[in-house]
């Protein structure tokens, strides 16, 4: 035991360093959590100094009743409703103009698609007030317009759709073209079910996109009837006190269901993968079994006619 302890002590000092990083990432978050269920006046008492008191939750509900009074399940069905609606027409916008991009070839393409990163690059904060005054142009301020409209065409899904689909066999393109399929059809019926795990990874990035925009949501639309929940969470502090319970109770529920969906879709995501790559795979065999039964024929045609020419 003490001979393969000195062997592998490399192997545990960075276990044992990756469960003091995973401590010092949890701490924080448990407290929180902890706090939520304690009133202000308990939260911080055994913080000076600091006791293992500190992180054991408290019994009290009332942070949790307060928040739901003040509108946040309001907020919360707003922000779901905003962004699965943008994950759903983002995902269509975006796939669409990766496979532009990836199938087609016209005059400056390169540098449209370069635009379309940099675009990506550009901090929201720059475009806010541009933005904000055409909101207020066309009739949109103060909409669910506003905020799912100009978040739908993003750069990186863009370039994640268009980098998948390039990895597409061209033949299996050409086939379907030959076919008579029209090109909304090859996308449609061939290349976005291909685009599985990228259309996942794409729909988790648009999801948390919107589910943490803060100044955005709070410049177009300032009614509390179409606040999100970043917006929701910054009043619970007011001019004169923090109210940091309900702070904690807030911010423990927004943190915690974005968690969920993706441990959920990371499953559907990973079970894509490997139907991806056992596809690829098989498809990588039988075409280099077909080569090599090519390439072996001749030969055995090449010894069958050597053989008649003797016989005769």
């Amino acid at each position: 035991m003490i001979m393969h302890f000195k062997r592998q002590w490399s192997v545990y000092l960075w276990y044992l360093i990756i469960f003091v990083g995973l401590i010092i990432t949890i701490l924080p978050f448990w407290w929180g959590v902890a706090a939520s269920f304690k009133s202000n006046s308990e939260i911080f008492r055994d913080l000076a100094p600091i006791n293992y008191k500190a992180f054991l939750p408290g019994f009290s509900l009332d942070s949790y009743f307060a928040i739901f009074e003040n509108d946040f399940g309001r907020s919360m069905l707003n922000t779901f409703f905003v962004s699965i609606t943008s994950v759903a027409g983002g995902l269509l916008i975006n796939s669409m103009a990766g496979f532009a991009f990836a199938q087609f070839r016209f005059k400056g393409d390169n540098i449209i698609f370069g635009f379309v990163l940099l675009s990506f690059a550009v901090p929201a904060d720059a475009i806010a007030i541009p933005l904000f005054k055409m909101m207020r142009q066309i009739g949109w301020f103060d909409t669910f317009y506003a905020l799912i409209i100009p978040m739908l065409a993003n750069g990186l899904i863009i370039f994640l759709y268009r980098q998948f689909f390039l990895g597409i066999p061209k033949e299996l393109i050409e086939a379907a073209r030959v076919d008579g399929l029209s090109w909304f059809g090859v996308f449609w019926r061939i290349c976005l079910p291909l685009s599985v795990p990228a259309t996942l990874g794409a729909g988790l990035l648009l999801f948390v996109f919107q589910w943490e925009s803060y100044l955005w949501p709070l410049i177009a639309a300032p009614s509390p009837e179409l606040h999100l929940i970043q917006v929701t969470l910054g009043r619970f502090s007011t001019e004169y006190e923090m109210v940091w319970n309900q702070q904690f109770a807030a911010s423990s529920i927004a943190g915690f269901l974005p968690l969920v969906f993706i441990y959920m879709f990371q499953k559907l995501k990973l079970f894509s993968l490997c139907t991806l790559i056992s596809v690829s795979n098989h498809h990588r065999h039988s075409s280099s079994s077909t080569t090599l039964h090519l390439f072996d024929l001749q030969p055995k045609e090449r010894s069958e006619e050597h053989t008649s020419e003797l016989q005769s």
